[in-house]
């Protein structure tokens, strides 16, 4: 009455071996984890003069895992815009609900400029998106993040400028680019703010 391995079944061993081989050959799907996310927020593409609203929605900060282990960052606007968040990608707090997102390309080109504005129930409530960029990114804001009308498109003909100096920033060394984004930022919003209120 011993105990007898059927013949009809493999040794226990070859089982435990056939069933690790074929964990190993499943293909790893990544996940998307959620950080953060705000509902009612607006992107525009800011580009050669101009502002083009891309999308309005939830403001999604993701983060792509594989195993417990953080792949990328991921932000996304609406249902149609996304950019990855990179160590070196400059953010701009231009005042206490716009966001300028510039996102560095190939070949030397013209960044994308992406400007991301917050809903006026979040003003003075941003905490926890700037600790996260502080984190996450090459992150710079004003001194005094005031709460400001701020037109994309009254602020698009200065981002071509900004970019200029960005890239010659990046070039130099990181060392000179958060120095180089405040100054550049708090210039500019000084313009946009003098501008609006003098209409």
């Amino acid at each position: 009455m011993g105990c007898q391995a059927s013949k009809e079944q493999p040794p226990f061993e070859d089982s435990i071996h056939h069933a690790s081989f074929q964990d190993l050959q499943k293909p790893k799907i990544p996940t998307h984890e959620l950080v953060l996310q705000i509902p009612g927020c607006k992107v525009h593409l800011v580009d050669e003069g101009e502002a083009l609203e891309l999308s309005q929605g939830n403001f999604t900060i993701m983060r792509v895992m594989e195993q417990n282990v953080a792949l990328a960052t991921v932000i996304k606007v609406g249902s149609s815009v996304q950019w990855p968040l990179t160590k070196d990608e400059p953010v701009v707090k231009v005042d206490g609900l716009h966001y300028l997102f510039s996102l560095p390309v190939k070949d030397g080109g013209e960044p994308l400029s992406y400007g991301v504005t917050f809903p006026k129930e979040c003003y003075g409530n941003m905490g926890m998106v700037d600790s996260f960029l502080k984190e996450h990114c090459c992150f710079s804001g004003l001194e005094r993040s005031k709460k400001s009308d701020l037109d994309w498109e009254d602020f698009a003909p200065r981002v071509e400028d900004y970019n200029h100096f960005l890239a010659r920033a990046i070039a130099g060394g990181t060392g000179q680019i958060v120095k180089g984004i405040f100054m550049c930022s708090n210039a500019y919003t000084n313009q946009v703010c003098f501008g609006l209120s003098v209409e």
